[in-house]
């Protein structure tokens, strides 16, 4: 059965919040440093749907997470309830739940303090990096959303859909009508993925 497709009713999208841990994903040792971590070039952006918040206090737990971000130049004023998400790039399912595609896949972004986001919403974020050479690394953050959650919206209403459109695949990725038009490749292999290489715009936000 196809939980978590764009159309899933808000019921489900909670019910996604309420079962991906950050317990699992902020601190376990596999996972800990995906805000940092993705599947794309560093610096490029991509598309993800946002499945859970975490709170400050979760984030300041997470001793990896809360350094990350830090050494990143974030003040820690600006890590509040929200400021960090859990979001998922593949839909839909898997083998088990614990084991879907989008579970296992999961990556942690950083929020701007200048937007709002909110649970089911499609957004754009540019990929980060772990730490090379000595310096702090990049993280995962959220540049802008590309398209609101709407309870009961049909995917293909939207600009963008979980892509291809088969309900019965496990490891479909996000694509929007816009995206040939404005320079985004599709990533084959392991990792599927559409995204936009990095350009000198890109390395001057």
């Amino acid at each position: 059965m196809n939980r978590f497709i764009l159309s899933t009713p808000t019921r489900n999208l909670l019910f996604i919040g309420c079962t991906i841990s950050f317990s699992f994903i902020l601190t376990s040792c596999s996972t800990a440093l995906r805000i940092e971590s993705n599947f794309v070039p560093a610096g490029s952006l991509r598309l993800a749907q946002v499945m859970a918040f975490a709170k400050r206090i979760e984030v300041v737990q997470s001793k990896v997470t809360y350094d990350a971000i830090i050494a990143s130049g974030i003040a820690d004023s600006e890590i509040v309830d929200g400021s960090v998400v859990v979001a998922r790039i593949y839909c839909c399912g898997g083998m088990t739940e614990n084991f879907s595609s989008e579970k296992g896949n999961a990556i942690v972004l950083y929020v701007p303090k200048v937007l709002n986001v909110a649970l089911g919403d499609i957004v754009e974020i540019r990929a980060g990096r772990p730490p090379e050479k000595g310096d702090a690394g990049l993280l995962n953050i959220v540049m802008r959303v590309v398209q609101r959650y709407e309870a009961g919206k049909g995917a293909a209403k939207g600009d963008c859909w979980w892509d291809p459109k088969d309900d019965r695949l496990w490891l479909r990725v996000l694509y929007c009508d816009w995206m040939p038009r404005e320079g985004w490749v599709k990533q084959e292999g392991l990792h599927p993925a559409w995204y936009k290489p990095q350009s000198s715009d890109l390395r001057s936000k």
